[in-house]
């Protein structure tokens, strides 16, 4: 992330993404968060939040390849950054420009805004509640982002009645748990957002099936130090699904291999151990999720797993970035069961300690955990703090966030 801009401008600075889901739960848009340089009070702002901007961006996309045409991207902008003309860094078939409901409506600010829309950026309000100033900037809005934690039905079926007669649409955020996904449909919401998709909904009697046991455990063959190529293959072949999509993988354009391979000990012994587990890892993570869970929950699991990995290699705590991998990989299992973690751990190729942290018990793996949730949240100032007891740098965090980003969307986005 961080090589396109001068190594001065990143006196703490942090971008995150929270997913935005359709009805279906399927992927609408990215939040983005920022935390800016704490130091910089001069017009180096605008610069600085102009290139966190674009480097945000890029981060939403594969290596060579703009960004998605569905992708869209909601930053929140100040009354200053408008007028100033930031938001145009970004492409506006995928720009939402989110304002405050408070922002005041001065006649430059609502120039900017028809401005913007004319050139076909998205136009939100956010934490809309129907003030008398959010009834000025309706006008100019295409989409209304509400609290839905912190407003009543009655105001919700008002600001639903607003936003259909100002044909606009409704984006509930701060859906924390499936009582309020369900309160934001009951309430026609378009667009949903929050960490309820991350938490798990009891379920009584639940328990993990055959198939689902049969794929945890082959996450342990993958991670046997013996490296049992026959064994993989053996096991693999049992499962037509992992098969076809593996050997479309390693016989696409990505990977270049002179001769066609037509078996799985052939593709695992031309690729190699270490790729073939570490392409498995993600796969088998895929498969394991439940059919009505996002499709958002295995990647952002997996782009926690490349996190780990990254912060591991620069942490001074002696770490393997293996078990790194696995532990942030394993992370969010119990939402993908719906199941407590402890009822999920014991069929898991990772020591106790780690057990541990993934059940919430207090130590080093779980303070790793911590600065993961920190970011995901933009909790900024425990951010800060979890950096420094880590002994990790800033500028490094940052970089190795935004790396893990990019390396996770090049594989969900690889045929």
């Amino acid at each position: 992330m961080m090589s396109i801009i001068h190594t001065p401008l990143y006196d703490n600075i942090f971008f995150a993404r929270q997913p935005i889901l359709l009805p279906d739960q399927s992927l609408w848009g990215y939040e983005l968060f920022f935390r800016n340089s704490s130091s910089a009070t001069t017009a180096i702002i605008t610069d600085d939040y102009q290139a966190t901007l674009i480097v945000a961006a890029d981060s939403c996309s594969i290596q060579g390849e703009k960004l998605s045409r569905d992708v869209k991207l909601v930053i929140n902008f100040s009354h200053k950054s408008i007028i100033e003309k930031i938001p145009y860094s970004l492409q506006p078939r995928n720009t939402v420009v989110q304002i405050p409901e408070m922002t005041p409506p001065t006649p430059n600010l609502i120039t900017e805004l028809q401005e913007l829309s004319k050139e076909g950026y998205t136009i939100a309000i956010d934490d809309f509640t129907g003030s008398k100033q959010g009834a000025i900037l309706l006008e100019y809005a295409d989409l209304l982002i509400v609290d839905i934690k912190d407003t009543n039905e009655d105001d919700l079926e008002q600001i639903k009645c607003t936003a259909k007669a100002a044909g606009v649409k409704l984006l509930a955020k701060r859906v924390e748990d499936m009582s309020h996904f369900k309160l934001a449909q009951k309430s026609g919401f378009d667009f949903f957002q929050g960490f309820y998709f991350k938490r798990p909904e009891n379920i009584s009697g639940r328990k993990l099936r055959p198939s689902e046991i049969v794929k945890l455990k082959l996450f342990k063959l993958i991670e046997d130090p013996s490296q049992d190529f026959e064994a993989l293959a053996d096991s693999l072949q049992n499962d037509v699904s992992i098969c076809y999509r593996l050997l479309t993988l390693l016989n696409s354009p990505t990977f270049g291999f002179s001769q066609k391979i037509t078996s799985i000990k052939q593709a695992i012994v031309l690729a190699g151990w270490r790729l073939t587990k570490n392409w498995l890892r993600v796969i088998l993570l895929t498969d394991l999720a439940s059919d009505s869970k996002s499709s958002e929950l295995p990647q952002l699991a997996t782009q926690r797993a490349k996190f780990l990995e990254l912060i591991t290699l620069d942490s001074k705590h002696n770490l393997s970035p293996q078990s790194m991998f696995l532990f942030g990989l394993f992370s969010l299992l119990d939402a993908m069961f719906d199941m407590p973690m402890a009822s999920v751990t014991q069929y898991l190729p990772i020591d106790k300690e780690l057990r541990a942290a993934l059940c919430g018990e207090d130590n080093i793996y779980k303070k790793h955990l911590d600065l993961i949730n920190y970011f995901e949240e933009a909790q900024w100032d425990q951010l800060e703090q979890t950096i420094l007891e880590l002994g990790l740098t800033p500028v490094s965090v940052s970089r190795n966030y935004y790396d893990s980003m990019r390396w996770t969307n090049s594989f969900f986005q690889t045929p």
